[in-house]
């Protein structure tokens, strides 16, 4: 034992001598270690299997590195057909300490035979597969499978237990007791097989005997035992004549002779009729079961395979779709460069509108490297052409009562140029008009944001006023007073004007844009006889 703190041999005092530490409560736990080995040894050589598991691993948690008490639970749970966890108890013990240790030779005894291993690997895959038939409700299959574990682990309790729970269900209850007697032998304090006996036994109404002899005392006498008594002739006496008497008396008449004969004959009849045949039947029930049997492990791996053809093309075809997807994305792609280099043409032509009209098909998100570095480029030369042919389009369709294509045109617009009022407002209005609550508000609460001089025009439309105060809060000091100055330069009117101006158009929008405004001059345009402000450069 070394100390805990500086690793020094201790010593029979209570004090390290290296670093003078008090090892009293080290020494002590070890020793509650110690004790608690030595009684799950004591358990377990009374094949206590339970109790000594129990002992060992509270060991453990005293000292875990209590090799002896690791490499016995190992050996316990080999013992009961755990040989994963005996397994893995050694490898731990032989992490622990790598010379003289007794799992090395356990491990290696258990490596040296490649089919032990194999067939305890085929052991717990049927185990598992018993267990899925169980919960399928198909029973026959899993005594099937439970029997082939147990001839080739015939300590696994755990498959003791169940075979046994299945018998129960199906009330062959002397077949349960039968094997739960096994699991006795192995582990004879297994609280599971005592309450499954128990329960057996109520069933029943018959007790069961768990000594291993089988061998029936006879009755004793004061001590001594009594002879049975064997039947012979009776003899008693008359006088001073000592008669006797036969046990039987035979009379072998002819007659009786031929009585004799004739009832061999129809005994003889009888033990074919009701030994002979049933075997025939039984063979041939036997026979036919298996026959299902096959069928239906043979139905059941096909199924399986079946299962994974089909899981593999659903994984094939994702990665089709994928391939498409990319396809696809690369080809926009293309299609986009391609696009942007029609609206460079365009515009080294001089055909700003048609550069500018050629920019608003293209998706700005979809530009990477200097792709987007040209399209940024060209977009901020078109962008006053580009904002009026958009504009004007959404101006248009707006007017026409199409505003999914008006929200469309006008969105882009505001890409363009950020500073217009006017594509703002129809924007958010032909969201408005489109019943898309979600994104006329954020639309209205970014036209305040921008424009904060039309805030009491633009709120009372805003059916949700949280999304208006987020939008505010987002906004900094700066950026609030560089996009009111920029609403302030397009807007040539004054606040009160353009007030009156947009609420005429309000109730002009309300009424399906039947309101005349005529054609007034507000700033930098000036409302046509649709109602449609109409943008001057």
């Amino acid at each position: 034992m070394r100390c805990i703190y500086c690793g020094t041999p201790l010593s029979a005092i209570d004090y390290c001598t290296g670093c003078g530490a008090d090892v009293t409560l080290q020494k002590r736990i070890v020793r509650i270690s110690n004790l608690l080995y030595n009684e799950g040894l004591e358990k377990a050589s009374v094949r206590d299997l339970s109790g000594a598991i129990s002992c060992l691993k509270r060991s453990l948690k005293f000292n875990k590195e209590n090799i002896d008490a690791r490499n016995l639970l190992g050996l316990v749970y080999y013992e009961t057909g755990e040989v994963v966890s005996a397994l893995s108890e050694w490898v731990i013990s032989k992490n622990t300490v790598e010379e003289n240790n007794a799992a090395d030779f356990y491990i290696a005894k258990l490596q040296s035979n490649k089919n032990k291993l194999e067939t305890i690997n085929q052991t717990i895959k049927k185990y598992n597969q018993a267990l899925l038939y169980c919960k399928q409700d198909d029973e026959d299959m899993a005594v099937i499978q439970l029997k082939k574990v147990l001839s080739q682990n015939p300590n696994l309790i755990k498959a003791y237990h169940l075979l046994a729970l299945i018998y129960m269900k199906q009330q062959e209850y002397e077949k349960a007791r039968k094997l739960l007697k096994k699991a006795a032998q192995i582990d004879t304090t297994n609280t599971t097989t005592l309450r499954y006996l128990h329960e057996v036994e109520e069933a029943t109404g018959v007790g069961t005997n768990l000594n291993k002899s089988s061998r029936r005392f006879r009755k004793t006498v004061d001590g001594e035992e009594k002879e049975p008594h064997l039947l012979g002739p009776v003899t008693y006496k008359n006088g001073n004549d000592i008669i006797i008497q036969p046990t039987t008396f035979r009379d072998s008449s002819t007659m009786a002779t031929f009585l004799n004969i004739f009832m061999g004959f129809v005994l003889g009849a009888a033990l074919i009729w009701f030994l002979g045949i049933p075997a025939n039947t039984r063979k041939i029930n036997q026979e036919a079961s298996k026959s299902v049997t096959d069928a239906n492990t043979k139905l059941a791996s096909e199924t399986a395979k079946v299962t994974s053809l089909e899981k593999e093309i659903e994984d094939y075809q994702a990665k089709v779709d994928e391939a498409n997807n990319t396809m696809q994305a690369a080809q926009d792609k293309a299609d986009g460069y391609d696009t942007l280099l029609k609206a460079a043409n365009e515009f080294i032509s001089g055909d700003q509108n048609a550069a500018g009209n050629t920019l608003g098909e293209i998706e700005a998100d979809s530009m990477e490297g200097e792709a987007k570095t040209l399209y940024e480029s060209l977009l901020n030369s078109v962008k006053g052409a580009m904002y009026s042919s958009l504009y004007s389009q959404g101006a248009t369709a707006y007017s026409s009562g199409d505003y999914k294509t008006a929200a469309e045109a006008l969105k882009k617009a505001t890409e363009a140029d950020p500073t217009q009022y006017d594509a703002w407002y129809y924007l958010a209005f032909s969201y408005y008009n489109l019943n898309d609550t979600e994104n006329a508000d954020k639309t209205l609460a970014e036209t305040i944001v921008r424009f904060p001089q039309y805030e009491e025009l633009l709120s009372p439309y805003i059916t949700d006023s949280s999304v208006l105060t987020a939008a505010k809060s987002k906004s900094t000091g700066n950026t609030a007073d560089t996009q009111s100055s920029s609403s302030d330069s397009s807007q040539t009117t004054s606040t009160e004007a353009g007030q009156t101006t947009q609420d005429t158009y309000i109730a002009a929008d309300q009424n399906n844009g039947a309101q005349d405004a005529g054609n007034t001059d507000t700033g930098n345009g000036y409302y046509d006889e649709n109602g449609i402000w109409v943008q001057t450069y």
